[in-house]
């Protein structure tokens, strides 16, 4: 088992001798030399961890384009398919997969409309198991035995059925699931590395070289199947370009559960494909987070810029129903007020899972997705996800329950834990034996509300030069984009420090996007990421802003077209002041800041000042972005100075215009960016306490713990 193991670590020396000592039978690419591969591949070609040989093999010729399509299948489940083109541009895609895989292979999902798309080979792969062969709750492909047959045992003799295909000359049909442990972990990691290894022998063969450049593309699962080959397989790419990642098949589906569990109610049918939320919730839901959230960043545009930003919270802020609507059920499918079960179970989706003392698994929904466009309310996705539970039936816990699983009794204290020490075993037929660690398979984050990279992270990648182009959507309630998005990009940040993680990994968000497209956010074409990608790969030209663009009548409230600049995280797009808000001219990408106000008590009858301390993220100087024209809540700054590492603003408290007192009341310091010649207004805000007396000096120290304390008010 040392070879399969190793097998694992492969160094790109050696992967390059394989390919140079594949058979070197070469012709010019035609329909001969196409249907010739699948006697080549039956013949020459084995996996790398098994040596078992790659069989099934179709190779068909494409008269419409003149390509070459092949496919085959690695032992024990795993089918993968190689295009390739007539007018071969010498550069190779490795495609992820979507969903849970487990697909016939389709269509590749790699930037193939443009005329230079089409030049590219291409590969892809089922994920490593087929889901037709499998009974149809998802994920039952990897019920280990013997809870595989005590399940299913009236049904043996139907599964495997071999309906999508299988391995060899034998229908498995009737034998059970020997290999349920092997397939977790070849959906896991294993196909990640056999496809574009048999795809790259296939390639030189038929082209009489290897490719020059190599890149992967993936989407959601695909995206985690990206992040993962970024940190085992860096020899095999140059390049990666990863959106909507989902992270992970075991963080992620543990998120979908504790949704799928505190949104019951609300994703009750009501009638069609309406649910409850949908019908009678969706748009107020929409109204009230937007109308908080929309104007955090300085610009009213039907778009939340940085959801962090925004302290929306659902119990509070919802307009809960009245008592009588309480007690007589009204307000159950009322489309003017939510209910207090109805606050309380969207509070714990945008929380996200955490046990019973309030300590976080994982992250929860950022605000932004409650958007209703093009007829769905997206965050219905954040609801009810119907496949997550799927994966603790059948995968995550030890033992597995299969189809008797109840996620309504999962343990939310000791479940989380238990779940990440899983393990299947393994055995072969040479009576060898190997251990996995499901989480260790499954994931390429850790599970934590601060996720880092769970399989060795990015340094070998950086080392070889290899280059990530990362976006996903703000708005996307299906995969939370805090998660394998900003969360997990700053713990890389940290860990290989600012500006080394920017020279390589790029990450981009995109305001109100949606799960890989759509949504309310402008995205960038498809064809441009990926033009950016290659750029920087092979010209050395490292990617600024990329232009978004949205199509008229997205959102009725908005309705022209749009286009702005999505920004290099952790840069944010902000309005000039000046022209069209729908023209990316008009918007200039800037550092976020942040501020924080002191005193933390503020006695509005105190004469004097107060001061808003101003700072920039890491990696960005205040000598290169200026700042000016300060103000807070309508007080001019009355004095500004600039230290190493801030700025310090003084406001005269007298000049504050429709401050109120309050326990916790949002001061919001605005101003302008000045970079380059370019001006942007920015803005931020920070939560203090303010008070409203002449003699309350004790009242204040109460709250400080001291009479001296530096926010008291003297």
């Amino acid at each position: 088992m040392n070879i399969r193991k190793h097998a694992l670590t492969v160094l790109a020396p050696f992967v390059c001798l394989v390919f140079l000592s594949a058979g070197a039978a070469y012709s010019e690419p035609n329909q001969e030399s196409c249907e010739a591969l699948k006697a080549y591949i039956e013949n020459n070609l084995t996996d790398e961890a098994f040596g078992k040989p790659v069989t099934n093999v179709e190779a068909t010729w494409d008269e419409t384009d003149g390509s070459c399509e092949v496919t085959g299948w690695i032992w024990p489940e795993t089918q993968f398919k190689v295009i390739l083109p007539t007018d071969w541009n010498e550069r190779y895609i490795n495609n992820g997969g979507g969903g849970w895989d487990g697909r016939p292979l389709g269509n590749p999902q790699a930037p193939m409309t443009s005329p230079d798309g089409r030049k590219y080979a291409i590969s892809l792969a089922n994920g490593g198991y087929m889901e037709r062969n499998w009974p149809s709750e998802c994920a039952s492909f990897g019920l280990k035995e013997p809870f595989f047959s005590d399940y299913y045992h009236d049904e043996l003799d139907q599964y495997p059925t071999g309906d999508g295909g299988w391995y060899g000359d034998a229908n498995p049909i009737g034998e059970g699931n020997p290999y349920a442990c092997q397939k977790v972990f070849d959906y896991g990691i294993r196909h990640l590395r056999e496809t574009p290894l048999v795809a790259q022998k296939i390639i030189r063969h038929y082209y009489g070289s290897d490719p020059l450049y190599t890149y992967y593309y993936g989407q959601s699962n695909g995206g985690k199947e990206g992040q993962i080959s970024a940190q085992l397989f860096y020899d095999i790419y140059d390049g990666f370009w990863i959106n909507s990642s989902f992270g992970g098949m075991m963080v992620g589906t543990l998120r979908g559960m504790w949704n799928t569990v505190k949104g019951l109610d609300l994703a009750q049918s009501a009638g069609g494909r309406d649910t409850v939320y949908s019908k009678y919730k969706a748009a107020l839901h929409y109204k009230t987070v937007y109308d908080k959230c929309d104007g955090v960043d300085g610009l009213v545009d039907g778009l939340i810029d940085d959801p962090r930003a925004c302290e929306f919270d659902a119990l509070i802020d919802l307009p809960a129903c009245t008592a009588e609507q309480e007690a007589d059920g009204t307000g159950t499918t009322s489309t003017e007020c939510f209910t207090l079960a109805q606050r309380q179970a969207l509070k714990e989706i945008y929380d996200g899972p955490h046990d019973s003392n309030g300590n976080p698994w994982y992250v929860g929904t950022p605000v932004g997705s409650e958007y209703v466009a093009g007829g769905r309310a997206n965050f219905g996705n954040g609801i009810s996800d119907g496949r997550a539970p799927c994966m603790f039936a059948n995968i995550a816990m030890d033992p597995p329950e299969g189809p008797y699983f109840d996620m309504i009794s999962f343990d939310w204290d000791i479940g989380p834990l238990a779940v990440q020490e899983t393990t299947c075993e393994q055995c072969y037929d040479d009576g060898i034996c190997e251990t996995f660690n499901v989480h260790d398979v499954l994931d390429a984050i850790t599970m934590s509300d601060k996720p880092v990279p769970n399989m060795g992270g990015f340094e070998p990648l950086y080392a070889k030069g290899g280059k990530i182009i990362q976006q996903h959507g703000w708005g996307d309630a299906l995969v939370s984009p805090l998660a394998a998005g900003s969360n997990f990009y700053e713990q890389v940040m940290k860990i290989m420090g600012v500006e080394r993680t920017k020279s390589f990994y790029k990450l981009y968000l995109i305001p109100g996007g949606g799960h890989s497209r759509g949504g309310l956010g402008c995205w960038p074409n498809t064809e441009t990421v990926f033009q950016a990608l290659v750029d920087w790969v092979e010209n050395d030209i490292e990617p600024a802003a990329l232009i978004g663009e949205r199509g008229p009548d997205v959102d009725e409230n908005y309705p022209d077209a749009r286009t702005r600049p999505i920004c290099a995280y952790p840069e944010v797009a902000r309005y000039s002041g000046e022209g069209s808000i729908e023209d990316t001219a008009n918007f200039m990408c800037v550092p976020p800041i942040q501020i924080r106000i002191e005193p933390e008590t503020l006695n509005l009858k105190s004469k004097g000042v107060f001061t808003a301390r101003i700072t920039l993220p890491e990696g960005y100087s205040f000598r290169e972005w200026k700042i000016g024209d300060l103000s807070c809540e309508g007080a001019p700054a009355v004095k500004v100075r600039r230290t190493r590492r801030a700025y310090l603003a003084s406001f005269d408290r007298k000049d504050l215009v429709g401050v109120l007192p309050g326990e916790a009341v949002e001061l919001t310091v605005k101003g302008t960016f000045t970079h380059d010649g370019q001006q942007a207004l920015i803005q931020a805000s920070d939560n203090i306490r303010v008070i409203s007396c002449r003699h309350c000096q004790k009242e204040c120290n109460k709250s400080c713990g001291h009479k001296k304390h530096q926010s008291c008010d003297k």
